[in-house]
């Protein structure tokens, strides 16, 4: 899985870039001047992930296939634990929870194992896990909040 930014990020662009990345266990690049194929030929094969801005902040994900289709997107504003610099995520595969529309497509998208809200407290210690609310979604490790995107739109493809 690739994860890359718009053609000119910023730094906190990149940063998002990076740390989504490292939580899902895939591959960032910097995009340049690459066009949606070459992206997709970078992708070898695999989803991609591109990180937009609004205003020179990350502010919209937009998920492909394999084949270059967009599949759905959010819009967000950010938010980062002071504590991100120092944390390295285990090798874990991510665990996901939550209910919609949203959480749906995450699954679909990412084939990570879906887990009740009731049954968090039993996930193997050093897991990660993205819950999925109305308004946000919250990347956790070790059961502390790396990242949130605070949700401000989800539109299907």
């Amino acid at each position: 899985m690739l994860v890359t930014s718009s053609r000119k990020p910023s730094a906190r662009t990149r940063t998002l870039c990076k740390l989504l990345s490292r939580f899902i266990a895939g591959r960032c690049i910097t995009r340049g001047k690459m066009g949606m194929q070459e992206l997709l030929e970078f992708a070898e094969g695999g989803p991609l992930i591109v990180v937009g801005e609004y205003h020179g902040n990350p502010g919209e994900l937009s998920f492909y296939d394999e084949a270059g289709k967009l599949l759905f997107s959010l819009r967000f504003t950010d938010w980062y634990s002071k504590e991100l610099d120092s944390y390295w995520f285990s090798d874990i595969e991510p665990r996901l929870t939550g209910q919609g529309e949203i959480a749906d497509a995450f699954e679909s998208f990412f084939h990570f194992l879906r887990v009740e809200s009731d049954k968090i407290d039993q996930l193997p210690p050093g897991s990660t896990l993205i819950v999925i609310g109305e308004k946000d979604i919250d990347f956790i490790g070790n059961g502390t909040s790396l990242f949130k995107l605070n949700l401000r739109g989800f539109k299907k493809y």
